[in-house]
Parts: structure tokens; C-alpha cells; sequence
């Protein structure tokens, strides 16, 4: 019936949103009266099918309860039936408000008991009801601290008259105390018969002896705030009078939940449509991205590709270069050992005419020339002439160059990775044998 009182405020809205053009509004017809009206309407409709339900009762058990007793026992006599009618259900907390605009002389009784308990009764109600009420000890405890602090809401809103908190431990211990204050809460007589049903718990959660709470994986701050607010709700008492800004919350509460009601439906198609825009701009933008993707690629490949042609190209250049370097080394080692092997031609000429002007017979046949060379010493003699003058050539070329004498370290240092450092072949000494000069002379 919570959620009944949120669609009436809904309809209300609507019949009374155009003014004159309205029907509610051209006919003046209040919220309260509109509320009432269809309050009054469920309330007949109850009380004039209790009958049926005494007639279903006689026949059927309710599962987790016991058979009611005989109506001829409980019931008034027929010239005073029962007039009131008592709804238990914990969800109403949530919904006080809506309920009072349907039942303007409702009384609300709230129940209190330690939320140890509690939660311990909501952890075990699969066992009488065969679905669980709660997932956990952390969604116990928060359905407790949200129900209860509505209650206590309720308490400051509209104060004792409307709200009575009622300790459930009271109920257990002084069962007789507990409904006399009801009783006299709700306008009625006590009498002894409203003990019975208290004789026997009814939809009670089969707790065993040894379950224990204490979840690590809960909210410890859940736990100290639901804690901290048994502990105040169950020493101090409620308040003594009502509030009139408490009330104010609790009506603009009631109307924010119509509003999010009545809107729930647009909001959810608006909210279909963003998604389905969302989901086409998203396509979209997919779309765009893989074009950019493929075009990065193609560009990536096309750059790749003359990177590769580049590279392959300077790699051949690079082969030419490695192969005119190795031709060139080639040609200049070979240019390097022949002068070695004409240097040292050479330097045997040198010495052939150097053995042959100090030969016995050379002096026999040109004794002015030895004669001279005794006189001075330091003038170099002439001695077979085209000979002389190719051994002062060499000479002096030899003077002007030397690293002639360093040339076997250049021909080793031309030694390349592809180049195979092989020692070279010596050429053969060579000798010019002067002319007219027999070996053994020239030995001489």
C-alpha cells in the first residue's frame, strides 16, 4: 500500500496539473480528501472481506504458521464486529508518510529491538520462508539502519499520539504491560484474549543456538553507526511532542520519491535514447578510427617498404665501396711489394758497384781512379759510368722517401676483415753481375 500512495500522488498530479481544464482542480477536489477517499475505500473493502478470510482460515494454514484459532472463540458477537484490522510489515517503514494521506487516523506502532538480534532473525529467515531476506551481515545491517532511522523520523514528525515505539523485549518479558500500552494507544479496551496470539511467535526466523554473526568482510563503520543507534534508541525515550519541520522533511521526502516515480518511465526512454546516441556516435567514431588506423598502416607499410628499397640500395653501395676499397688495397699492396722488391734490387746494385770499385781488377784497369780515391777519400769514385749514375739516382730517391724503410709495417696494416692476413712471398734476391767480371773477382 506504500507504493499505492506514491501512484495516487502521481494521478492526483495529473488531474490537477491544468487547473480549470482539470477535473480535480474545476472541482476543488484537495489532495487529503483525494487521498482519503481511496483510504476509506480500502478500508471498507477489508473489513468486509474479513469473513472470507475466518472461512479460509478454518480450512488452511498459512506455511510457517500455526492454525488460527476458532472464531467463535476470538471473535465479538455479531452486533459488534471488528472494526479494525492491523497490517505488519516491515517495508511500511519506508512509506509512513504516504500511508497517514491514506489513513489520516492510522497508528503506527514501531517495534524496537537490538539490531544484534535483528540481524541474526534476517540472516535465518530462509529457514521459514525458503528465500533469503538478505544477501549478508553488511546488507542486514544496512536495511536495519535505514528502516529504523525512517521510524525514528516518524517519531519526531508526527510524535506519540501517532507513533508509539514499543520495545520488543518488553513484549517477550511483560507481555500484559506491553498490550495495555498498545491497546490504549489505539483507543481500545484491554482484555485477557489479546494475550494469546503472543503464546506462540508467528513467521519467526528458526535461529539456531550456536549461529553467530561477525562477518570481517562487513563494514566495521556500518556495524558502529547501526550499533551505537540500538544503543540510543533502545535507553532514551521518544520525543514527547511532534515537529512540525520533522514533518515538512518527511512530505518533501514523499513528494521527491513521486517526482523520481512519475519520471522514471521518461527518464528511462531519455536515458535509452543518450545510450543509443552514445552507441551511434561511438560506431562512429570506431568507424573513424579504423580509417585512420588503416590509412596509418598503409602509410606505415608504403614507408616501410622504401625503407627497405633504401636500404637495400645503400647496402649495395656499400658492397661497391667494400669492393673498390678491397681492389685498391689490392693494387696498392701489390704497388707497395714491388717497390719493396725493386728497393731492394737496388740497394744489391748499390752494393754491386760499391764491391766492384774496390775489386783488384777494377783498380788494375783504372789505377788514375783508384790513385784519386785514395787522395780523397770522401769524393765518391766513378766507376762503371751509366751504372754510377743510377746507383746516385737511387740515392737520392731513397734519401728523399724514407718510409721506404718502413715499408713492410704498411703492406701488414693493409690487412682487411675480408682481406686474409697471410704473410707475403719474399721475391728472390737479385744481383747484377757487373760486366767483364767474373764471380770470383766480384766476390773479391
Amino acid at each position: 500500500m506504500g507504493d499505492i500512495a506514491i501512484d495516487f500522488a502521481i494521478r492526483y498530479q495529473i488531474g490537477a496539473a491544468r487547473g480549470i481544464r482539470s477535473v480535480l482542480s474545476a472541482m476543488d477536489v484537495q489532495s487529503d480528501e483525494f487521498f482519503a477517499s481511496f483510504g476509506q475505500t480500502i478500508n471498507d473493502l477489508i473489513l468486509r472481506h474479513r469473513k472470507d478470510l475466518d472461512r479460509k482460515r478454518r480450512v488452511v494454514s498459512f506455511p510457517g504458521a500455526h492454525r488460527a484459532p476458532s472464531p467463535s472463540k476470538t471473535s465479538h458477537p455479531k452486533s459488534q464486529p471488528k472494526a479494525r484490522w492491523v497490517d505488519g510489515t516491515p517495508e511500511y517503514s519506508f512509506y509512513i508518510c504516504g500511508l497517514r494521506k491514506l489513513f489520516p487516523k492510522a497508528r503506527f506502532i514501531h517495534i524496537v529491538r537490538d539490531v544484534p538480534s535483528v540481524v541474526r532473525s534476517m540472516l535465518n529467515f530462509h529457514r521459514i520462508a525458503g528465500n533469503r531476506l538478505v544477501a549478508n551481515e553488511e546488507e542486514a545491517y544496512g536495511y536495519w539502519l535505514r528502516a529504523v532511522s525512517a521510524c525514528l523520523k516518524a517519531e519526531q514528525a508526527y510524535g506519540p499520539r501517532v507513533v508509539l515505539r514499543l520495545r520488543y523485549s518488553e513484549l517477550v518479558d511483560s507481555p500484559e504491560t506491553a498490550m495495555r500500552s498498545v491497546l490504549k494507544f489505539v483507543g481500545e479496551h484491554y482484555v485477557t484474549a489479546s494475550l494469546k496470539p503472543l503464546q506462540e511467535r508467528i513467521n519467526s526466523s528458526k535461529v539456531p543456538a550456536d549461529f553467530k554473526i561477525g562477518d570481517p568482510e562487513t563494514n566495521s563503520a556500518l556495524v558502529e553507526r547501526a550499533t551505537q543507534l540500538s544503543t540510543e534508541m533502545i535507553e532514551t525515550p521518544q520525543p514527547s511532542e511532534a515537529s512540525p519541520a520533522a514533518a515538512e522533511e518527511m512530505e518533501a521526502a514523499f513528494y521527491e520519491r513521486v517526482r523520481y516515480v512519475a519520471t522514471v518511465d521518461s527518464e528511462y526512454h531519455r536515458a535509452k535514447e543518450i545510450i543509443a546516441r552514445l552507441q551511434k556516435e561511438h560506431a562512429q567514431q570506431q568507424a573513424s578510427y579504423h580509417a585512420e588506423l588503416q590509412r596509418v598502416q598503409k602509410e606505415h607499410a608504403q614507408q616501410q617498404a622504401s625503407y627497405h628499397a633504401e636500404l637495400r640500395m645503400l647496402q649495395a653501395e656499400r658492397q661497391r665501396h667494400e669492393r673498390s676499397i678491397s681492389e685498391l688495397t689490392d693494387r696498392l699492396r701489390k704497388q707497395l711489394w714491388d717497390t719493396r722488391r725493386l728497393s731492394r734490387l737496388l740497394d744489391d746494385a748499390e752494393n754491386a758497384a760499391a764491391r766492384l770499385r774496390s775489386s783488384r781488377r777494377w783498380k788494375l784497369a783504372n789505377p788514375g781512379t783508384a790513385i784519386q780515391a785514395k787522395l780523397f777519400p770522401g769524393k765518391m769514385s766513378l766507376g762503371y759510368g751509366h751504372l754510377e749514375k743510377v746507383v746516385a739516382a737511387y740515392s737520392q730517391w731513397r734519401a728523399s722517401r724514407p718510409e721506404v724503410a718502413n715499408i713492410d709495417d704498411e703492406i701488414n696494416a693493409l690487412q682487411f676483415p675480408d682481406i686474409p692476413r697471410v704473410a707475403p712471398t719474399e721475391p728472390e734476391n737479385e744481383t747484377i753481375d757487373p760486366p767483364n767480371c767474373d764471380t770470383a773477382t766480384c766476390a773479391d
